[in-house]
This record gives C-alpha cells, sequence and structure tokens, in this order.
C-alpha cells in the first residue's frame, strides 16, 4: 500500500461523534488556527442542539457519518463503545 503525504492546504479532520469531547477537540484546533473550521466536520444524527454548536464556530455538520467519511484525510472516532464496534466492522467491510 502506497503511502502519499496530506496537503497542509487541504488536510481535513472528519469526526463521527458529536459529543463534548469532540466539541473540545474542535474548538481547539478551530481557535488554534490549525486548521480553519471548514475543514472540521462531523454528523448530528439525533440531538439537533448538537448541530447548533458545532455551526456556532464553522464546523461542518452532516447529516450521516458516511457523508463525514467521504474525502477525509483523518477521521477521530468518538462515540460510545457499542457504535465504535460497529464502525469497525463496516470500515472493515469497506462500507463505509
Amino acid at each position: 500500500m502506497e503511502t502519499l503525504p496530506i496537503s497542509a492546504e487541504s488536510f481535513k479532520v472528519r469526526f463521527i461523534g458529536a459529543g463534548k469531547m469532540v466539541e473540545s477537540i474542535a474548538r481547539g484546533v478551530v481557535a488554534s488556527g490549525m486548521l480553519p473550521p471548514n475543514r472540521n466536520s462531523t454528523a448530528v444524527h439525533s440531538n439537533l442542539n448538537r448541530r447548533q454548536v458545532f455551526e456556532s464556530f464553522g464546523v461542518n455538520v452532516f447529516s450521516s457519518s458516511e457523508e463525514v467519511v467521504k474525502e477525509s484525510d483523518v477521521v477521530i472516532f468518538s462515540v460510545k463503545p457499542q457504535v465504535g464496534m460497529v464502525w469497525s466492522r463496516s470500515v472493515r467491510k469497506g462500507d463505509a
């Protein structure tokens, strides 16, 4: 498997999960200037208040985790263990 460098000008971080931990990491990345808000993304499935929180500091919010994973350079999982197990299986199968 060939490894290619990731361009700093287009580097994208995506989060699976939209809880307080992801919020803290995303806020820190944005506040530090490491990445602009539009290169951070997450998905909100049920709690629409979480959508508003992320949108308030410019992070892209999708409706599905599958959308988050597309065109990502780094995916950070921050979910409950049972959700992580489902996702890890689908990633291994290539479904995500």
